[in-house]
């Protein structure tokens, strides 16, 4: 049994027993506001959410918790009339997300605690697939149709069991516990819609979209298509689909952040008509080591 200890403040610790992937915490203080993830499986603190003008005190804040944690990053989507103060803090600029805040574009800023967090060991090779993918034209319009024993429709509760089979099969790790029930049971509990595709009434391909309805966004994520079932197009279906159900429920910004090192994926954003707007260094704990990702942009 693992047992973890999860720094919050200089007086203020707790210890977890068992498996853990990380730990949402509010912080509020006279000059700022922030929600925000103590993510022990990625090693980062992910700033959910923040308000309020004393940056000072919120990046100082930021960096006693990524470092008593040993945290090697920190990540956050600052706000256009803000981002630039956090560049003295030690922030770098990473990628854009545009439209993010209601219209308004978000600045994806991150700061390293570590020389091996920092730098990335396949930048050059994720350049050459990036300059291939640029070179792909959008599609005008997408065949939506699928084959006689095909089907898509939103996922259920029901189709848990069947899930966790797709993505343990599909991912060797991943950066949130998609192989869990309790954790995929919250999800569809909230506000992140899941659509899968069937073949013989067994799922072969799923995705979601994690929607912020205060800030009319939505992350496409969570996309897997079963090894014996890709290069048929089916993930294309399920985006599209998405994309439609999520314009309908009034939100203006999807994004993604695909693995940089997939052709693939980055080439299903490309064709759907996304905008590349910046890579996220060493950001997730994905098969199985740190990876870069690539963010996508589209507003509908």
């Amino acid at each position: 049994m693992k047992i973890i200890k999860i720094y919050l403040d200089k007086n203020t610790s707790t210890t977890i027993h068992g498996s853990i992937y990380g730990l949402d915490y509010v912080i509020e203080e006279e000059g700022y506001y922030t929600k925000i993830f103590l993510d022990t499986y990625n090693q980062r603190v992910e700033v959910i959410d923040y308000e309020g003008k004393d940056i000072d005190g919120l990046t100082t804040r930021l960096d006693y918790l990524a470092q008593k944690n040993n945290f090697g990053k920190v990540y956050l989507k600052a706000k256009s009339d803000d981002w630039e103060k956090f560049l003295t803090h030690g922030y770098i600029l990473e990628g854009i997300f545009k439209h993010y805040y209601n219209g308004d574009n978000a600045y994806s800023l991150a700061k390293f605690f570590s020389k091996e967090r920092r730098i990335s060991e396949g930048f050059e090779k994720e350049n050459e697939i990036i300059e291939e993918v640029a070179k792909i034209e959008p599609e005008v319009e997408f065949n939506s149709n699928l084959p006689n024993t095909y089907n898509i429709r939103p996922a259920t509760k029901e189709d848990i069991p069947e899930l966790i089979a797709l993505y343990d099969r599909v991912f060797e790790t991943y950066p949130i516990p998609l192989n869990q029930p309790l954790y995929l049971e919250k999800l569809m509990d909230s506000d992140v819609y899941f659509m899968v595709i069937t073949n013989g009434g067994k799922i072969v391909s799923a995705a979601s979209a994690d929607m912020s309805k205060r800030y009319k966004n939505a992350e496409i994520t969570d996309c897997a298509t079963h090894p014996d079932e890709r290069g048929n197009g089916l993930m294309s279906v399920i985006i599209n689909a998405l994309e439609n159900e999520m314009k309908d429920m009034g939100i203006i910004c999807l994004y993604s952040i695909a693995r940089s090192l997939s052709f693939g994926m980055n080439t299903v954003f490309k064709k759907h008509n996304y905008t590349y707007t910046g890579r996220l260094i060493n950001n997730c704990n994905i098969f199985g080591k740190f990876e870069d990702m690539n963010v996508w942009i589209k507003k509908i």
